[in-house]
């Protein structure tokens, strides 16, 4: 396995200011993390041909901001009035059952769902650590880091490598 490197996470995290502060996915007390993610993925894959994506936009107008006019200094003076701009924002109609459908899927496969923070600069405190094997239950010791693949890795921090 490969090691991850403190400098790696030290950029995760740095770039992790506006990203979320938890990592959810599932435990199986038996399940390698190969066998959670092949499961996942079927579910996924399962949700998405069950409930496709059914994106509808609506565009926000901003209205008409009204102008001002008055007396002022010996001249008319005033301020006309606008249209405010617009944007679009658009939903998928089918988002909450395809999540929905993906938990009861890991659900009858024997998963639960987890909750894992992601690790701090403070926690990993320059140590190497190696990923996790399997699909862990929540622990005190156990937060999630950006891998080189670009996925989450689950590390241990009470063994660093």
């Amino acid at each position: 396995m490969k090691k991850i490197t403190y400098a790696m996470a030290a950029a995760a995290i740095a770039v992790a200011g506006c990203s979320p502060t938890t990592y959810s996915g599932f435990s199986h007390p038996s399940a390698s993390r190969e066998t959670a993610s092949r499961d996942d993925t079927a579910c996924s894959v399962e949700a998405n041909q069950l409930f496709p994506a059914a994106n509808f936009t609506t565009t926000v107008y901003g209205g008409f901001h009204g102008g001002y006019g008055g007396y002022a200094g010996g001249y008319w003076g005033g301020y006309p009035g606008y249209w405010g701009g617009s944007h679009v924002q658009m939903r998928d109609a089918n988002a909450s059952m395809r999540a929905e459908h993906r938990q009861d899927c890991m659900t009858l496969k024997g998963y639960t769902p987890v909750t894992h923070p992601i690790c701090t600069e403070a926690q990993l405190n320059g140590q190497n650590y190696r990923p996790i094997s399997g699909a862990p239950k929540p622990a005190p010791n156990i937060c999630a880091i950006r891998a080189q693949s670009g996925g989450v890795a689950l590390v241990d921090l009470n063994a660093p490598v």
